[in-house]
């Protein structure tokens, strides 16, 4: 402390003389000190990359894992605790994430940064239509605790006929009644079902509750972690003002874990004789090349992008896609297919609070959130907010999800880089800035949540660059059906007493080709969605769990891909269908029941 006040003082000493100068250097040097212990005493594990490449070609691990995300850190630690004698080896392209990803309210401005892959769809000419090129950006975490470090924190399970449809499609174990364990143990340990929770506050919550009892929803609040038809505030991975990133739990009890960081892998080794996982050919950000041999198992836990890009590297794949690009098949399986994503619709309504947020107050609030972990900050507002109907009203399985957002009028802090984040092409950004500088914003973002598009990963021409992605947006009608009812619905919320006191409507934003049809009309609103709409971040299913007699499967039941050895799969890639909320939960649960299935392949059956 003594030496940040001498390191202040010596550049403007006059202003910190005297009593009050003393009494105003402490308090900045109390400010800088308390945002300095936003990290915590936690360290991130070593990077163990070069003493690995000093080794060279041949070295071997026991288990080698790929992918330090969600799903690969939690299974590397877990199994690193379970088998002290083995030598398991955690390989992540990524490095530590960075001080801006601590902060709750900084998730939008992780997007496109060093912490982000930041991969975009190949342009169809059918969606995503209003952004630049024609192409949606998917964020995607790169580093440790993989999109756990950027995403939006938000804890769901789904609903319970979600994973009842895994297990009817073949998957023994894997219906809600066996996943409830694994639900029950991750949120245990974040403290996620703490009794004494009081939630956070935002008077929009009272604001949307009213609304949707009118039209005889209920609310759940905080007392489920299921997506049930109603509304509920979703607990968030927060813990004392702060983002949990999944991987820190886990990494804490981790001591015997070798970590390779800034370290991609290029493919698997199969012996194409044995049809075995021999290994992997990795690539270190300083360029060198070489082979990481396992004696047991590989196991991708790459996500649902670059895990089918690394079995379609390594062989395994559809057999006419890798003859184009001139790869050898070992295997012929559908990898990248499947592909399913929950599409999100922004609509703007404005408001008569004409709520104005100046710098001041911003940098005030920042100071608040840096001294006491507090405030707006220490949140992401309403987004934690939402509702889920069943649009054709006959069932209590919702197919869409609604969140929220807040906008102040004139916002100069978060609106337009958030737009911009998003990759939204010039001109849309400035029609919703102007209308911006009229009113303040309600954001209500309809999610489609069981989308009947299927899309795809391929590989392009050229194997080692950025895999392609064909999202395939609304390729299916039926997908923009659903997307209509739900814009219904908000007309109905327009309608009720408190929207309408509060003079809460939809805007019309201004984008030239579908100015060409009136506003609110089937075909103006069939426009918007094809150049709004964009993900959620939830892509999934490229790698499908199933039976060997499922044509589209790729990993049976214990996460094995099907006829190939020592090689499983253990990331959001292996879902078969989308589960009904935001994925991170799902994933987690996948990640811990997989150390079950591995223990029990390897004959300990004690309790992690």
């Amino acid at each position: 402390m003594e030496h940040l006040e001498g390191h202040v003082t010596s550049m403007c000493p006059l202003p910190f003389s005297g009593i009050t100068g003393e009494i105003f250097l402490k308090a900045v040097s109390t400010v800088v000190a308390v945002h300095c212990t936003i990290l915590d005493d936690f360290n991130w594990p070593p990077d163990n990359s070069q003493e690995i490449l000093e080794e060279g070609s041949g070295i071997s691990f026991d288990f080698i894992i790929v992918g330090a995300g969600t799903a690969g850190s939690l299974l590397a630690s877990r199994l690193s605790n379970t088998y002290p004698s083995w030598k398991i080896l955690l390989i992540e392209a990524g490095d530590d994430p960075g001080i801006d990803t601590e902060i709750p309210a900084f998730l939008f401005l992780n997007q496109n940064s060093s912490s982000d892959w930041s991969y975009k769809t190949h342009p169809d000419g059918n969606s995503c239509l209003g952004f630049k090129d024609n192409s949606c950006i998917w964020s995607k975490g790169k580093g440790l605790g993989g999109s756990s470090s950027i995403n939006a924190m938000i804890y769901l399970r789904g609903h319970p006929k979600d994973y009842s449809e895994w297990y009817n499609l073949g998957n023994p174990g894997w219906d809600y009644e066996n996943l409830v364990t694994y639900f029950n143990k991750q949120e245990a340990l974040f403290n996620i079902t703490d009794p004494d929770f009081k939630g956070y506050d935002n008077e929009w919550y009272k604001i949307l509750d009213n609304a949707w009892s009118e039209l005889n929803f209920t609310s759940y609040n905080y007392t489920s972690h299921e997506a049930f038809v109603g509304t509920k505030k979703a607990r968030l991975l927060t813990q004392n003002g702060k983002r949990i990133n999944t991987a820190k739990p886990y990494f804490k009890d981790a001591d015997k874990l070798f970590v390779m960081k800034n370290t991609a892998v290029e493919k698997v080794i199969i012996d194409p004789k044995d049809k075995q996982a021999c290994g992997v050919v990795i690539k270190h950000k300083s360029g060198q090349v070489m082979n990481i041999m396992a004696n047991k198992e590989v196991i991708l836990s790459a996500g649902s992008i670059a895990t089918p890009q690394i079995l379609m590297m390594s062989g395994i794949g559809p057999k006419t896609h890798l003859d184009e690009i001139g790869i050898d098949c070992h295997q012929n399986l559908k990898v990248g297919q499947n592909l399913q994503d929950h599409v999100l619709l922004p609509l703007f309504l404005k408001t008569n609070m004409n709520m104005t947020t100046s710098t001041d107050v911003i940098n005030i609030l920042l100071l608040q959130y840096m001294l006491t972990r507090t405030g707006p900050f220490s949140n992401i507002g309403l987004t934690d907010y939402m509702g889920f109907i069943d649009t054709e009203r006959n069932s209590d399985y919702p197919d869409i999800q609604f969140h929220y957002f807040y906008f102040t009028k004139n916002d100069n802090f978060v609106l337009k880089p958030y737009l911009e984040g998003l990759g939204y092409k010039s001109d849309i950004v400035k029609a919703i800035e102007d209308l911006n500088k009229e009113h303040d914003f309600l954001g209500i973002y309809p999610t489609l949540l069981r989308p009947k598009s299927m899309g795809e990963i391929l590989l392009p021409k050229s194997p080692l660059t950025t895999p392609i992605i064909k999202a395939n947006y609304f390729q299916h009608p039926d997908d923009v059906l659903t997307l209509l009812r739900a814009i219904d619905f908000v007309h109905k919320l327009e309608k009720t007493s408190i929207f309408k006191e509060m003079g809460i409507e939809l805007l019309n934003i201004s984008i030239c080709k579908c100015n060409e049809h009136s506003f609110n009309t089937d075909s103006y609103w069939q426009c918007y969605i094809r150049h709004m709409a964009t993900t959620i971040y939830h892509p999934v299913g490229t790698a499908r769990m199933g039976p060997r007699n499922d044509v589209n499967a790729v990993v049976n039941h214990d996460l094995l891909v099907h006829e190939i050895s020592n090689l499983r799969v253990v990331d959001a890639s292996i879902m078969p269908t989308i589960p009904g909320g935001n994925t991170m939960a799902a994933t987690l649960a996948i990640a811990r029941k997989a150390v079950d299935i591995i223990k029990k392949q390897y004959n300990n059956k004690d309790e992690l």
